[in-house]
């Protein structure tokens, strides 16, 4: 391809993005940008990640989706979104075989600590010897639990409107999607956030980023590593520790949140790009 056929590309897939209410997938900008017949052949897909790779008006989320950058689902002002942070304790890691056993959910709006919900829930798979001792959940905890059918409409309502929030949110997210989209519910948040990525780049010269070793750095509480509301609660107050960081700002966005790199601060990328 010449440079101007590049260009071109580029351009299509910044105006493709501005217009989306969400960040996406590579998979759908290379259907945007080449068709249907050509948009899932792996090259298409390299092609998208090396243009928008380049660009500096492209941004990549933390659930690995592409933004624009300047995309309005991402101008909103970070020290008054609401988040709805969650963790899930499952029976393994493998998504479409283990099953979620545990769920907590914090809502954070306005940097406070709003809603708090807990449940374990019922799996039809075992729990492994490994998984119990690392949660301390065995099969028999789980018997007198709700199904997922069962918590799956409040959990909705907690996730209504938010911005989902993950101390690991590429384990998390995708295993609560999957979960939903099983039983045909829609995933209600459009923007991602990972507390792990976001305490790299603020606090890049702490020894660990793991939600045990932040809480301790951070002094914020953390009951029970490894059970899920305990560890939701966790990432609440790492993300709560990270929007008092801001001082109140209202300049800086989701965008900038998202797109922070180690050793920067918000304020500063922004008046770099302006």
């Amino acid at each position: 391809m010449q440079y101007n056929e590049l260009d071109q590309l580029r351009d299509r897939a910044h105006r493709y993005l501005l217009d989306v209410d969400r960040p996406v997938e590579s998979q759908a900008i290379a259907r945007h940008l080449f068709g249907p017949q050509r948009h899932e052949m792996p090259e298409a897909q390299v092609v998208v990640r090396s243009l928008l790779d380049a660009d500096p008006r492209f941004l990549r989320t933390h659930c690995r989706r592409w933004s624009a950058r300047w995309a309005p689902h991402l101008q909103q002002s970070a020290c008054e979104a609401a988040y709805v942070v969650v963790d899930l304790e499952t029976t393994g890691s493998l998504i479409g075989v283990d099953e979620i056993m545990e769920i907590g959910i914090v809502r954070v709006e306005n940097g406070r600590l709003g809603e708090r919900y807990s449940t374990r829930v019922r799996a039809s798979r075992g729990v492994p010897p490994w998984v119990s001792r690392l949660t301390g959940i065995r099969d028999a905890d789980l018997v007198d639990a709700p199904s997922f059918e069962e918590v799956a409409p409040r959990v909705v309502e907690l996730l209504d409107g938010a911005v989902f929030v993950a101390h690991d949110i590429r384990f998390d997210q995708p295993f609560l999607r999957w979960e939903m989209g099983k039983r045909e519910l829609d995933f209600p948040c459009r923007v991602g956030l990972c507390t792990l990525q976001v305490s790299r780049a603020l606090w890049s010269d702490f020894s660990s980023h793991s939600l045990a070793e932040l809480a301790t750095s951070l002094g914020v509480s953390h009951g029970k590593p490894h059970r899920a509301g305990d560890d939701a609660m966790a990432a609440a107050g790492v993300l709560m520790k990270a929007l008092e960081s801001f001082n109140g700002s209202t300049d800086v966005t989701l965008g900038d949140l998202i797109g922070l790199e180690p050793g920067a601060r918000p304020a500063a990328r922004r008046s770099a790009q302006s």
